[in-house]
């Protein structure tokens, strides 16, 4: 926890000297613990190494329509979800296919709109017509199931993203904020972050890009936001932090990848 709030320090006072520059044309990014970094577009995941933005391996699927989710938590076996097929394939840390394949139509999921992965190898399903979290072991076979989260805090909402972290699961709304849910699915709480698409959880930081396209963070102990504007990093796009670096993609396409020495 302290490694990470000291990145948020460094970047809230000192304007970040770029160690690599590389061009990003992905939809999303994404990093894991190791601190790969992944392009991910609509069929395609590219996994780069971190300090020098060299190309790994690359998994691509014409088949199965659009990525719709791409889970890293375990980079070991990452979480590909194809939504037009109800389709789960689990790859390597190669981004080879393994032999794990989940079809959710023959476990009553096919109304799953997002997809993340949960601990002991289980997964959450968010079905957007029943408005429900629904949690399965990595047997496919014990579950947990939320209320219907509409009519739990009376509000329509049409959630974006889903992630759990440190026994807790995060599903966004633009609209309605960050809901915040135990992992027995039980509601907890509403975080008042609106406008999102994507965000990462870190130690007691929520860390985001906000609507005016800052970094900005959200403290879980003071309730603190706070808004961070790197000189080389205005505009931005995506934003993540891993261990020592702190990747930031703004609007030209650039992802800029900046090591801090402690």
């Amino acid at each position: 926890m302290k490694h990470t709030f000291s990145i948020l320090l460094f970047i809230t006072t000192t304007t970040l000297c770029s160690q690599t520059i590389q061009e990003f044309n992905g939809k999303a990014l994404l990093t894991d613990q190791f601190g790969y970094y992944y392009e991910i577009t609509d069929n395609e995941i590219k996994k780069y190494t971190s300090n020098d933005g060299v190309f790994n391996y690359t998994y691509s699927n014409n088949v199965l329509g659009v990525i719709a989710n791409v889970d890293v938590t375990n980079p070991y076996k990452t979480v590909v979800y194809f939504r037009d097929f109800s389709k789960i394939i689990i790859l390597d840390n190669t981004l080879s296919p393994t032999t794990d394949l989940i079809e959710l139509k023959e476990i009553d999921l096919e109304a799953t709109s997002l997809v993340c992965r949960s601990y002991n190898n289980g997964f959450w399903y968010y079905n957007f017509i029943n408005f429900q979290l629904t949690r399965i072991d990595g047997n496919q076979e014990n579950f947990n199931k939320s209320a219907n989260i509409s009519t739990l805090i009376n509000k329509n909402i049409q959630p974006n993203f889903l992630v759990e972290h440190n026994n807790r699961v995060y599903l966004n709304d633009p609209i309605n904020g960050i809901l915040v849910f135990d992992i027995y699915g039980t509601y907890l709480k509403t975080l008042p972050i609106y406008h999102l698409d994507e965000f990462q959880v870190k130690d007691k930081f929520i860390l985001y890009v906000n609507e005016n396209n800052q970094i900005e963070t959200y403290d879980f102990f003071t309730l603190e936001k706070h808004v961070y504007q790197p000189d080389n990093s205005k505009n931005v796009k995506f934003v993540r932090i891993e261990n020592s670096t702190i990747f930031v993609v703004d609007k030209n396409n650039r992802l800029i990848i900046d090591k801090i020495e402690n």
